[in-house]
């Protein structure tokens, strides 16, 4: 059985693979060790890059009350890489990466909103690791207490349940030549 470093691994080694250039939006003030060649003033080329530190959710967990789920830092905590289009069983998804350390305290932030959201609701918290393609109200969560992947829309439970395990969902996730091709 492959850990979950494998299967983010693995899933990073097919994309370069399969996707032999990759554009994402470019934030000169990120300073990200993806970018390679800058193709306009909101578009890079971009080549996945292993964090040298783990982004850090410390201090968030100390003012929320709450343990992440170890696989939501381990697939935040890393690879540096643009944002993965990848499909799932023939629908396509949008896998959220971090591009530099910068952005990993924005992602942190956006975690902060949706636990916080969560609560007010009433509802179980999860955190969100990607987007429906087709419909950005569409989340593909992390269920914070079981580890299992589902999908939820924004401001509802998790409605169905995709994986147990990030592992084994990343494993069953491909990238996407033809972003067209299906939605939800």
């Amino acid at each position: 059985m492959k850990t979950l470093e494998e299967s983010i691994d693995a899933l990073m080694m097919r994309y370069q693979e399969n996707v032999p250039v990759r554009y994402t939006e470019y934030v000169e003030e990120w300073n990200s060790p993806i970018y390679g060649t800058v193709i306009d003033e909101n578009t890079v080329e971009w080549t996945p890059s292993r964090q040298p530190e783990a982004l850090n959710f410390d201090d968030l967990e100390s003012a929320l009350e709450v343990s992440f789920h170890e696989s939501i830092k381990t697939l935040f905590g890393r690879w540096y890489a643009g944002d993965l289009a990848l499909d799932y069983q023939g629908h396509t998804i949008s896998l959220l990466q971090t591009q530099s350390l910068e952005d990993g305290e924005r992602l942190l932030e956006n975690i902060t909103g949706h636990i916080l959201m969560k609560r007010r609701l009433k509802q179980p918290e999860t955190v969100f690791i990607g987007l429906g393609s087709e419909d950005d109200g569409l989340l593909v969560t992390l269920d914070n207490q079981s580890g299992a992947v589902g999908l939820e829309w924004v401001g509802k439970e998790q409605h169905e349940v995709l994986s147990d395990s990030l592992a084994d969902w990343l494993d069953n996730c491909q990238p996407q030549i033809d972003a067209g091709k299906n939605s939800w």
